[in-house]
């Protein structure tokens, strides 16, 4: 199945930006290119697809289509990524998506992927990246305010998110071991291309740009 533009809305499409965004739909191309943004703020966006639930939204649409379609047969999403991170909370939504997409999707990092970002590009089905890109691996942080023994509940549950999903996560998309990933889990882990390749975080360093179109 393949996505057609209704002929009466090209005919309504008055911007680059308007007609762009139709094309990118129609080739199946999301974009995630600023700070991941609280799951309530989209709505203020222009920017289809760049938060949050403009990703689950449109990835779950895809699934949708292919309903019937078999899994081998279907048309990948392709996610390309670049951007500083953002919020746990708001990031992990994006991950469970991908991971229960029978859709495949490629994550693609067109400059960096930096901690929540690195964490959603490396869930990808196939992961590339172009050459000179940069990666960024590091531990959370963590803001809480109010009663001392509030502050102290969310600094338990931010280190059970550390230990039960952030940590099993990177294993889980990578060749790293749980030894090396503790051992880096208090510095700022800055890789290039190569390095996530022989780390196991991408499939391709992308030398042919047909790889990604």
């Amino acid at each position: 199945m393949s996505f057609e533009i209704p002929q009466e809305l090209l005919k309504i499409t008055t911007t680059v930006e308007e007609y762009r965004l139709l094309k990118d739909l129609k080739e199946r191309r999301l974009y995630l290119y600023r700070e991941i943004e609280p799951l309530g703020y989209e709505e203020t966006s222009n920017e289809y697809a760049s938060t949050a639930t403009h990703l689950i939204h449109a990835i779950m649409d895809f699934n949708r289509e292919d309903m019937n379609v078999p899994v081998s047969d279907r048309r990948p999403i392709k996610l390309f990524i670049n951007s500083p991170g953002g919020e746990i909370e708001d990031g992990l939504p994006i991950i469970a998506a991908i991971e229960l997409s029978k859709t495949p999707v490629y994550t693609i990092n067109l400059g960096r992927w930096c901690s929540m970002a690195f964490l959603i590009g490396i869930a990808g089905h196939k992961r590339f990246a172009l050459p000179y890109t940069t990666f960024l691996l590091h531990e959370g942080s963590s803001f809480a305010g109010g009663a001392s023994n509030k502050v102290q509940d969310r600094v338990k549950f931010d280190e059970r998110v550390e230990k039960e999903v952030i940590k099993p996560h990177v294993l889980k998309h990578s060749k790293m071991t749980a030894h090396e990933y503790d051992a880096l889990a208090r510095v700022e882990y800055y890789l290039l291309p190569n390095d996530a390749m022989e780390r196991g975080f991408i499939d391709e360093i992308v030398t042919d740009i047909n790889a990604i179109l």
